[in-house]
């Protein structure tokens, strides 16, 4: 995935809104998906919340960050983090995506971050809101 933080090579950088919560990707994410869900909503203060997803190997967080865990709207586990300074989501984690973990794109600041390649729960898609074309539209998730 070409242009997410600092260019070129393996190694991608991001960082909380106060700094003190740093992100490094070691390796190219697997997917980028724009969701629509009511959580990532209220998570991101936005109409949907932007991600990028990858083996937990392959990402190093350093600095404190605490954990709010719930449900889904369908009822799956997820657990957020975020930095206890300034309130930043650093990443999410779903039980129906083991071994994965999730980081805001927006921790890149990075307008050249790749178009997502699935838009789920469109169900609850804000209709202004556009989606890419070729983008992947599922109104629930991946099942649904």
């Amino acid at each position: 995935m070409a242009g997410l933080g600092n260019g070129g090579g393996m190694n991608r950088h991001g960082q909380c809104l106060c700094g003190a919560v740093r992100v490094v990707l070691a390796a190219e994410p697997a997917m980028v998906n724009m969701c629509h869900c009511a959580d990532c909503q209220r998570r991101s203060g936005s109409p949907f919340g932007m991600a990028v997803w990858l083996a937990e190997s392959d990402v190093a967080i350093s600095g404190e960050t605490r954990a709010f865990d719930h449900a889904s709207d369908k009822g799956r586990a997820l657990t957020n983090r975020f930095c206890p300074r300034c309130g930043s989501t650093i990443c999410y984690t779903a039980a129906i995506n083991p071994g994965l973990i999730a980081i805001p794109a927006g921790l890149f600041a990075d307008p050249d971050t790749p178009p997502p390649l699935r838009s789920v729960f469109e169900e609850r898609r804000h209709k202004w809101v556009a989606v890419p074309d070729g983008t992947v539209r599922l109104p629930r998730g991946r099942d649904g």
